[in-house]
């Protein structure tokens, strides 16, 4: 298109010339910028821009002239300037459009954000079509974990410009596992991922916590230096348990693996995670064991019910009211049962499974020692008949002169016409009252 308009320009004055005209004189004045710009009129150098000042070009001829101004690192300006009679004199004020470049801007690793002259540009990979081509521009390349960069870029004119650049650590690399494995791993407090994990740590060090539900959290203060790579392994240790025991009936003796723990109901606050034996024990009761998994900071509660093993003695006596003991302790007197002559059943409960003795007392008999063997859960029914201990306890004297009547008291009311001693096993003797002198009490 230039080439045209000087040839169109360079046209008109040979005409001018072939036909014999004279030119008249006229001026063209071109202002602007930028300064040192080139000023070109129908091709031919006709001076610069300086600043306000302006370049004239004169003496033109009347008519159309190609005006064409360039400057470095500018968009050219060609335009057409008419001049005639009329508009001898025309002022032309011109303002090169600066030329930009084209830049892509590479990082390893991505992400790394480009700043120049103070204002974020955008994140690499990034492609510049916003910097003038001439100046040096000074592009900073910052990302987190990583050294800042500067890179120096120069463009001449709209040639792609691809600048690949490597970043280098800002900080060091810990190479977190945990066991168990799953830990959340904190840096400084900010969580940076699960075990097994990469995390940066930065120049000078840092504290990395590992934290996991169940167990005790782990802090590691860690130092490094940039471009270090370290592993940081831990194992985590479980937190402490928390086991209640409770049984029916309660003050049963606990016993957790081998080691006595108290008289139920028991809680222990501290205990170890994992597989552990339980056992209880309460006389009277078959002892219980269960196997119990507690899990770390865990809160578990065994509940047991125990079952009764105790038996039970059931005494009838011949006669009755006679007092009874089991191992020395006394447990009851059997009662009349009507006209029988046996007592009622004298029941003897929570007899503890084994062998125990029984004393059956009654005054006037002899008394009955005997060993009862009893099983768990068992009734065991225990007959006791007495045998009549004959023992004179009453001396009588009668006015009649006979000797004194001695025998065992078996019926004595005051209101009575009659006194009946058993003078021999099973025989007795009736006295009358009007013929009783004395009565003496042999016991005293």
């Amino acid at each position: 298109m230039k080439g045209m308009l000087w040839k169109c320009a360079l046209l008109a004055g040979v005409v001018a010339a072939l036909t014999g005209a004279k030119p008249m004189s006229m001026r063209l004045d071109v202002t602007g910028r930028p300064e040192g710009a080139k000023v070109y009129v129908d091709g031919t150098f006709r001076g610069t821009l300086r600043g306000d000042s302006a370049c004239s070009v004169t003496p033109l001829d009347a008519g159309r002239h190609l005006l064409h101004v360039e400057a470095p690192f500018c968009r050219p300006l060609d335009a057409y300037v008419r001049l005639d009679e009329a508009n001898s004199f025309v002022s032309k004020a011109v303002d090169l459009e600066p030329m930009r470049g084209i830049v892509l801007v590479k990082t390893k690793p991505a992400g790394a954000t480009v700043t120049c002259r103070g204002s974020a540009l955008g994140a690499t990979p990034l492609l510049i079509t916003s910097l003038p081509c001439g100046p040096v521009h000074t592009l900073e390349l910052s990302l987190n974990g990583y050294q800042k960069k500067r890179v120096e870029v120069g463009m001449t004119d709209r040639t792609p410009l691809v600048r690949e650049e490597s970043l280098v650590l800002d900080s060091g690399i810990a190479y977190c596992t945990s066991e168990p494995a799953g830990a959340t791993v904190l840096l400084n407090g900010i969580e940076r991922g699960t075990t097994p994990v990469e995390v940066m740590v930065p120049r000078g060090g840092a504290v990395l916590t590992f934290r996991l539900d169940g167990y005790q959290d782990v802090e590691q203060s860690v130092g490094m230096s940039a471009g270090e790579r370290r592993p940081v392994a831990v194992k985590m240790e479980g937190r402490p348990a928390r086991l209640s025991i409770v049984t029916e009936p309660d003050k049963a003796k606990v016993v957790l693996d081998d080691s006595y723990q108290g008289l139920s109901p028991v809680t222990i606050k501290s205990a170890t995670p994992g597989e552990h034996v339980i056992r209880i024990e309460l006389s009277g009761y078959a002892p219980v064991s269960r196997m119990v998994q507690l899990t770390n900071g865990g809160d578990t509660t065994e509940r047991f019910t125990l079952e009764s093993v105790l038996g039970r003695i059931e005494v009838v006596t011949s006669p009755a009211g006679a007092k009874v003991s089991l191992d020395g302790k006394a447990v009851g007197t059997t009662r009349p049962q009507g006209d029988s002559g046996k007592s009622e059943v004298l029941m003897i409960e929570n007899v503890p499974a084994g062998e125990h003795a029984v004393l059956v007392h009654l005054d006037g008999y002899f008394d009955k020692s005997l060993k009862v063997n009893v099983g768990a859960k068992e009734t065991k029914q225990l007959p006791v008949t007495l045998k009549r201990n004959f023992t004179p306890d009453t001396e009588v004297e009668t006015i009649n002169g006979a000797e004194p009547v001695r025998g065992a008291l078996v019926e004595d009311k005051t209101n009575a016409e009659e006194l009946v001693l058993e003078v021999r096993p099973g025989v007795e003797r009736t006295i009358r009252r009007d013929t009783i002198r004395k009565i003496t009490n042999l016991k005293k």
